[in-house]
């Protein structure tokens, strides 16, 4: 029954996330901003809704933060593997050479975001203390300040691709109606998606780390599946590529309110397994940026670069499986 549960949660919320991103890309398009720019913020934070939602409700009213924490790496870890889909049905050749300098720059960031994250989970966890202002720890602002500097600078950087952009129907007042309604479905759906996977937890013997990361993981990226290669099938490469790096930076900096919610650094309080997989999402980024200023071109559809980043993830999940 729970596995039925979960299958109609995630279809559900494939779609509605699906739309919501649709009413984010009509709105954001009045201001005539590049596609890059529109994949990397507005789809990029509209599809990590059911990661917010999913994760807080694990944290804040289920108590437990394994779950929540292993969703939000897992979810960037599974957004890593999409580019090798993406990669494939591009074209010929390697992807990473086709995509502009405002994604190549996204990577950087979100390299700089994980090897924060790592870095403190580690601190933490060896028992070492980390200054703290205000009840958080001093990673959430350097998290949240390496977030806004690289939106701010993303703002200013232009794109030369030409995006196909969707036509304006209905009026501005419409258009929002049906996003903030969208929205809280969609944050709802998030919520039981959450309740979900602490029965999945409970009922199978697996552990939090495990079903968060695969599980949970996997369902909240279902959207970024859907958003990215509907970008890619409306033709453009910057926008898919920038919808994937956009959710990754987004749901890095998710960590900092989980830390409110939690009311305790929940760094602190991993588990080894579940700073493995965030070691995981930290050479997955670091082979999407060392790739990306390789300039050597190929001729197939199969690359090393994708290719390796979707085998490190799967590796990441089979240890975690059988390494409990």
């Amino acid at each position: 029954m729970i596995w039925i549960q979960f299958l109609i949660c995630s279809t559900a919320l494939t779609w509605f996330s699906y739309h919501l991103c649709r009413e984010g890309v009509v709105l954001s398009e009045k201001t005539h901003i590049s596609p890059g720019i529109i994949g990397m913020i507005f789809l990029a934070i509209a599809t990590s809704f059911p990661e917010i939602s999913t994760a807080a409700t694990s944290v804040y009213f289920l108590g437990k933060v394994g779950l929540g924490y292993a969703d939000i790496v897992g979810s960037v870890i599974i957004n890593f593997m999409i580019l090798f889909g993406v990669d494939y049905f591009s074209g010929k050749g390697r992807m990473l050479l086709k995509i502009s300098r405002l994604n190549r720059m996204s990577g950087v960031v979100i390299l700089l975001l994980s090897f924060v994250v790592l870095g403190a989970s580690v601190t933490r966890v060896s028992g070492r203390a980390i200054p703290s202002f205000m009840g958080l720890g001093a990673e959430n602002f350097i998290i949240i300040l390496i977030y806004f500097i690289a939106l701010r600078k993303f703002k200013n950087t232009e794109t030369a691709e030409k995006g196909e952009a969707e036509k304006n129907t209905g009026s501005k007042w419409m258009i929002w109606g049906k996003f903030i309604g969208l929205l809280f479905v969609v944050v709802c759906l998030g919520a039981w998606m959450a309740k979900i996977g602490e029965a999945i937890v409970n009922t199978t013997g697996l552990s939090q780390t495990f079903t968060g990361v695969l599980f949970l993981g996997l369902a909240t990226s279902l959207p970024e599946i859907i958003v990215t290669f509907a970008a890619l099938r409306a033709g453009s490469l910057n926008m898919a590529v920038g919808n994937v790096l956009g959710s990754n930076m987004f749901d890095i900096c998710i960590i900092p309110l989980l830390d409110i919610l939690n009311k305790t650094p929940i760094l602190g309080m991993l588990t080894r397994g579940q700073v493995f997989v965030t070691a995981v999402m930290l050479v997955t980024s670091l082979v999407f940026v060392v790739s990306s200023l390789v300039k050597k071109e190929t001729s197939s559809r199969f690359n090393w670069d994708t290719t390796a980043i979707f085998a490190i993830g799967f590796a990441g999940f089979v240890i975690v499986y059988f390494v409990r």
